[in-house]
């Protein structure tokens, strides 16, 4: 599923959603809504029923777009009189991924994230993905995982080696703890690292799989790893803790300033609540 409102954010997410439906043989659902398409909005009926004519003709003309490229591909349309960001979560409880775009027009800029999109990647029920400006083109083909200190993402860590597995891909497992003291440190978190992946090592026996650790802070190693990554994918622990911090400090940088595609995958526990 990826959100569509004609900008060149979107743009981006609607290309890396196609080719990864293709990929996967899998159907893709655009989706478009707007509280605007509401019935006793600030819009009188001619004018809401304009809208909505418009709104429809911007999803089949996305539609017939990618059909162009990817012929075969099952696409469906669904508009929606609502709020985008309560809309795409709520149908992300039936969807394989649900993909969104960043906005801005260039530079520093481009890579920052709208409310809608940090809204999903911190309430989605399934993995989601956020596409910055020109992230549609891999600038790589490795897929860099972020593993945090307690190293128990279970759920980021099995997405992140079926992902690779899927695309034949490398693995890079990125822990960073700032600056080592002792070479015995090291050492330590070299063996722990590799005792958390070791499940999906033996799941996984044929994938190349890289151990890396930063000697920098997390945010700016998973930052710089997106540089030469086809995707970069964490987990997150999500609480209602108020609007901004539910993802954490560290993926909230991360989404803001990756230079590829993040996917956002949910940790639950029993504690956690949707």
């Amino acid at each position: 599923m990826v959100g569509v409102d004609g900008s060149s954010g979107a743009a981006a997410a609607l290309d890396w959603a196609a080719i990864e439906a293709g990929r996967r043989n899998a159907p893709l659902l655009l989706v478009h809504a707007s509280r605007l398409l509401e019935p006793g909005s600030m819009l009188d009926e001619g004018a809401l029923d304009r809208l909505r004519r418009e709104r429809l003709q911007l999803l089949e003309a996305t539609r017939d777009g990618i059909l162009e490229d990817l012929p075969g591909l099952k696409v469906e349309l669904r508009l929606e009189a609502d709020d985008p960001a309560r809309v795409l979560v709520e149908l992300s409880r039936g969807a394989l991924m649900t993909v969104v775009g960043t906005r801005g027009a260039g530079g520093f800029e481009r890579l920052l994230l709208g409310s809608v999109g940090l809204h999903v990647a911190a309430h989605g029920h399934c993995p989601v993905v956020v596409v910055p400006r020109g992230g549609e083109r891999e600038h790589g083909e490795r897929i860099v995982l972020g593993v945090d200190e307690r190293h128990e993402q279970s759920q980021a860590i099995s997405w992140a080696f079926a992902e690779a597995e899927l695309r034949g891909a490398p693995l890079v497992a990125l822990h960073a703890v700032g600056g080592f003291g002792a070479p015995g440190q090291r050492i330590g978190e070299q063996m722990e690292l590799a005792e958390a992946l070791a499940g999906q090592r033996c799941d996984h026996p044929d994938l190349e799989v890289e151990y890396s650790l930063a000697e920098t802070s997390p945010a700016r190693a998973l930052v710089e790893a997106s540089e030469g990554a086809a995707l970069l994918v964490v987990g997150a622990r999500r609480r209602r803790l108020g609007f901004g911090m539910v993802l954490g400090r560290v993926n909230h940088t991360v989404l803001h300033h990756s230079a590829c595609p993040v996917v956002v995958v949910s940790e639950r526990s029993e504690a956690d609540e949707d």
